[in-house]
């Protein structure tokens, strides 16, 4: 192998606040939202907390392909 990849970009993060049903606004999360595309195969965007420590985000972190995603509103 040449040690090519078929990512395209190397993703873009966006800060989304996430809407609860907590009582208080204090308790909603911010969830940071990267998104790499792909050449071939399904782009995919990974949500990790935008607060806590380095090792926190690593074990609290959930990856979907990206055409999987749907707004919130929209699902319920």
């Amino acid at each position: 192998m040449d040690g090519s990849t078929d990512r395209i970009d190397e993703g873009t993060a966006h800060e989304y606040a996430a809407a609860t049903d907590a009582v208080d606004a204090d308790e909603t999360v911010l969830f940071d939202a990267i998104v790499v595309r792909y050449e071939s195969g399904s782009d995919r965007c990974t949500l990790v907390p935008h607060e806590g420590s380095t090792t926190e985000k690593l074990n609290a972190w959930l990856t979907a392909d990206l055409e999987t995603v749907v707004d919130l509103d929209d699902a319920r």
